[in-house]
């Protein structure tokens, strides 16, 4: 999939609660689900394992290493199933990624993703292989993302996604364009505004906005973050919500709902941990 470098994020870790509902281009046939942190992350907005599958030049922004799984369940309650288990890990830019579905009628499926960032003095860019596999499937895609921290309140980014177009399940992947950016307004930089979009080679698909909230105090032990976030098709009509709440160190634990565009249910909700750790410089 897709992702993007991200603002610094001053060593915040969060737990993210997210109310999140996809655009119709998104939720086209159940036979390729979309991994569960791209319906809430922005390109432009993460830095570890889970972007390899938002963006893989996220994997280069900074030396770190992290460890990540999450648990999606489809209609949440009486009726709820089990939808996704995804989980991978990134090394310095080094990553592998895990997802397994299960969809309807029997039918499952497996993607593997491996991928590969790096970066200096604000530019990072990286790729992904993504293997898919499963019930009749047998096909290869990649992406290739780049980000640039033009300054320290903006970032922006861009990724070409599903090159090659390999066939799932009978449904072409199509080839992606996904321009981001991500802004700290000045006099207020625990606020984060971000937005992308999804182009074809024949349309814009889609629109994503979003705003985000963090606590600056390095003393907290349990820092805060308060997420939003409004996906719309290409005539901006309503498609997807995401409202998060995230608390966390560097040891972080999250859960994920969503919704569609009407609010009118909770159709999936997952929870997720993530392990982080960042390189520090040594004085000898």
């Amino acid at each position: 999939m897709v992702g993007w470098a991200v603002p610094r994020l001053g060593g915040l870790y969060v737990i993210a609660i997210v109310l999140t509902a996809q655009p119709p281009n998104r939720l086209a046939a159940q036979q390729v689900a979309p991994n569960r942190s791209a319906t809430y992350l922005f390109p432009t907005d993460v830095r570890d394992a889970r972007a390899i599958w938002v963006n893989p030049a996220g994997l280069g922004v900074a030396r770190e290493a992290s460890v990540y799984a999450e648990v999606g369940v489809g209609d949440p309650g009486s009726r709820g199933r089990l939808r996704q288990i995804n989980a991978g890990f990134n090394s310095r830019g080094l990553s592998l990624g895990y997802q397994r579905d299960i969809l309807d009628n029997g039918v499952r499926g497996t993607t593997l993703r491996l991928g590969l960032a790096g970066g200096a003095q604000g530019l990072a860019a990286g790729f992904d292989i993504a293997r898919y596999s499963g019930n009749g499937v047998n096909a290869t895609g990649w992406d290739i993302g780049v980000s640039y921290v033009a300054f320290s309140q903006l970032t922006v980014g861009a990724v070409a996604a599903n090159l090659g177009q390999p066939i799932v399940r009978g449904l072409r992947q199509q080839f992606t364009f996904i321009p981001g950016v991500t802004w700290h307004p000045g006099p207020v930089r625990a606020l984060a505004v971000s937005t992308d979009a999804r182009m074809t080679r024949d349309s814009i698909e889609s629109y994503a906005f979003g705003l985000a909230w963090r606590t600056t105090s390095t003393s907290s032990r349990w820092p805060v973050e308060i997420i939003a976030r409004l996906d719309t098709d290409k005539g901006l009509r309503r498609g997807a919500f995401a409202l998060g709440l995230s608390i966390g160190g560097e040891n972080r634990f999250g859960a994920v709902a969503s919704a569609p565009g009407d609010v009118s249910r909770i159709d999936a909700l997952s929870v997720y941990g993530l392990v982080s750790r960042e390189a520090s410089t040594r004085r000898r």
